[in-house]
């Protein structure tokens, strides 16, 4: 993952935009206006479908300088330096597609973990139990049906 994906997070977007442009940046999002989003180590690009037709598609940039998030838009909000509904669809788009790298790379290591023997499987285990309290008490629960 590149740096802006360590900071870009929902609850940290929601509360740098306020709720109403947050709200409004999710329905741009889930009405798939969205048309793409790069990634590049700390910063995030895309592009947004406009509602009103024959409109030029926006462009958004978000990327990490020292004092925190810098964004800009080419919509009348985001040339005035604020962070638009744009740039709220395009992280949340970001968040999206870095959630389905995930987990297509855990289906593929299920099926890595299938070809172990339990024994191995088990050693593993136990030994990451041995360091990390929180896989501790996750087998625990597991080994006691909770």
């Amino acid at each position: 993952m590149n740096g802006i994906a360590n900071i870009l997070h929902r609850e940290t977007i929601a509360m740098i935009v306020g709720s109403k442009t947050f709200e409004r940046g999710e329905k741009c999002f889930n009405g798939n206006r969205v048309l793409g989003v790069e990634s590049a180590p700390g910063q995030l690009c895309g592009i947004v479908k406009p509602q009103e037709a024959g409109r030029v598609p926006y462009e958004i940039r978000i990327w990490i300088r020292d004092d925190g998030l810098a964004f800009e838009c080419s919509c009348p909000v985001g040339v005035s330096l604020q962070f638009c509904k744009h740039a709220v669809a395009v992280a949340l788009a970001h968040l999206k597609k870095e959630q389905q790298k995930v987990e297509l790379e855990l289906v593929k290591l299920r099926s890595e973990l299938m070809g172990l023997s339990l024994n191995s499987l088990l050693d593993g285990l136990i030994a990451q139990a041995r360091v990390d309290p929180g896989v501790f008490e996750m087998l625990r629960s597991m080994t006691r049906g909770n």
